[in-house]
């Protein structure tokens, strides 16, 4: 069954069996109009979008997409079609992005296609009413812990941070702190160091005790180095002496060129320059 929603007074929605396409309708330009037979107005197809679900219904959210559609493949254990689901994506920029989804309890849905399922909508409120020969389900939008937690238990930690910084850096039960060690721990699992680094002084800011927490974590796998470029150096943003002590010992025994470059270019007023001294007379 062939889907078609107007999203905005120009826009519309098709979706057909796993297809979706957004078109904006315009006017034809006066050259168009003199030079050729040809209508006023065109369908301008703007993006096409292929996915995995045949397409039951397509809805608007903001300037996200809803769509309910039912798996492609069948349940591999029973060989029957799988629960449909509601699926809410970011469609712009030529990217198909999934943000959320969830499968429906919908019963009988073993023997149902994905042209026994339709999808309505209640505009001003943001209300979609999704109709099944037996069932009739209520959906309302997450609010934003709900998208944060969706977010960050399926990976997305770059989004659920991108989300929270968008509200001020925090909801009731997330902020961008609490997401951001979670998202720092799975850099670190995957080695991804330098990603992490980076990460710091997007969380952190001016939280010299998140600093130092945070630096330690690098300390633990001897990867003090990759942090070393972002670690706070100004007088009203020192760290205490010993995370500075720390990162020299580090150079001290895994690089000792590079131990030399920071001690040119590093305030001494940040560290104990008598314990680095000792330090390098040990090593001699």
């Amino acid at each position: 069954r062939c889907n078609l929603l107007w999203s905005a007074p120009k826009t519309l929605m098709i979706g057909w069996v796993d297809t979706i396409r957004i078109c904006v309708i315009r006017k034809r330009s006066q050259i168009e109009l003199q030079t050729r037979d040809v209508t006023e107005y065109l369908v301008d197809p703007v993006y096409t979008f292929q996915t995995e679900y045949f397409i039951s219904g397509l809805g608007p959210l903001d300037d996200q997409l809803v769509l309910l559609g039912v798996p492609k493949v069948c349940d591999p254990e029973l060989g029957k079609a799988q629960r449909p689901v509601l699926m809410v994506a970011d469609y712009k920029d030529c990217e198909f992005c999934e943000l959320s989804t969830d499968s429906l309890n919908i019963r009988g849905y073993e023997e149902y296609s994905c042209n026994d399922y339709y999808l309505d909508i209640l505009l001003e409120e943001n209300r979609f009413f999704i109709v099944s020969p037996k069932d009739i389900v209520i959906a309302s939008p997450l609010d934003i812990d709900d998208k944060v937690k969706w977010l960050t238990e399926n990976s997305r930690f770059e989004k659920a941070i991108t989300v929270l910084e968008e509200v001020g850096g925090k909801c009731a039960n997330h902020s961008v702190v609490t997401v951001g060690v979670k998202y720092l721990d799975h850099l670190m699992s995957e080695h991804l160091y330098e990603e992490a680094a980076i990460l710091c002084t997007r969380i952190c800011k001016n939280d010299k005790v998140l600093w130092e927490n945070l630096i330690l974590k690098f300390a633990e796998v001897k990867q003090l180095r990759a942090i070393s470029v972002y670690v706070p150096k100004t007088p009203e943003q020192a760290l205490s002496s010993e995370i500075y002590e720390l990162i020299f010992y580090e150079y001290l025994n895994e690089d000792p060129p590079g131990f030399l470059k920071i001690v040119q270019d590093w305030n001494p007023a940040l560290y104990k320059t008598g314990v680095i001294i000792n330090k390098v007379l040990e090593r001699l």
